[in-house]
């Protein structure tokens, strides 16, 4: 197991104005995930690139962001999400009036990235690819438990399952392990609890990120008096297959 607690997590600077933190990676013990938080300055703007070897989630967690996706350039806000396929070129900005911060992730430790050049854009969002929170509603995973599922085949994902759950004081998730594959889950707001092998109450705070290996016993709850927030994270695709458990 690694819980990624934020005052230990690894910064770098990965162009101007942004600042990158190491969420989840193979510097982190991981073999399957790479995970990363990005806060932007105002303005700050990346590379237009391509990953060759892997697919790419990209959601908003605060802020106003800007999306180049192929040919299309749209704004993004807080709670969307954006599937850039294997090799489809994309890139993004804060162009809001605060910094703002997104989660990058892709299903495998090894990623081939290359910067290309920038097309003429046309002024849409995309038809394929992107999650538009004010268009989707949650449903309910658990009691007390609100659920957004985000990026999964629905979205034209390989293998990405990504996912908001919204905690309610005192609800809780069953207890599983993934006999396949590890799962990363990130606190998002506030702060929650987890469980891990015979652990039953480990406690995550805001920017905290927990990664638990193949068929480990794991959950999450939320045993505070505010709501919670977490992502989900999975390289497979939906439904990530598990194992309920004690």
């Amino acid at each position: 197991m690694t819980i990624n607690k934020r005052n230990e997590q690894t910064s770098s600077i990965p162009f101007k104005g942004a600042t990158s933190l190491l969420l989840t990676g193979k510097e982190t013990g991981s073999d399957m995930l790479s995970v990363n938080e990005i806060n932007l300055e105002e303005g700050s703007k990346s590379d237009y690139y391509l990953i060759s070897n892997v697919e790419e989630t990209l959601f908003v967690a605060e802020g106003t962001v800007t999306f180049r996706l192929e040919n299309n350039i749209f704004i993004a806000y807080q709670g969307d999400c954006i599937l850039a396929k294997k090799s489809q070129a994309h890139g993004f900005e804060n162009t809001g009036k605060s910094n703002a911060r997104i989660i990058t992730m892709s299903p495998s430790i090894n990623i081939d990235k290359e910067v290309v050049d920038e097309p003429s854009f046309t002024n849409t969002k995309p038809e394929n690819g992107f999650f538009d929170r004010s268009k989707n509603e949650p449903y309910e995973f658990e009691p007390g438990i609100m659920r957004y599922d985000m990026v999964g085949d629905f979205l034209g994902a390989e293998s990405t399952y990504f996912a908001e759950l919204i905690l309610d004081p005192g609800a809780a998730a069953p207890n599983h392990y993934h006999p396949e594959h590890e799962e990363s889950m990130y606190c998002l707001e506030s702060k929650l609890n987890c469980v891990y092998a015979d652990d039953d109450h480990i406690s995550l705070n805001q920017g905290d990120m927990f990664t638990c290996e193949v068929a480990v016993r794991h959950g999450i709850f939320n045993d505070h008096k505010s709501v919670g927030k977490l992502l989900a994270i999975h390289c497979v695709l939906n439904p990530p297959p598990r194992v309920d458990v004690d």
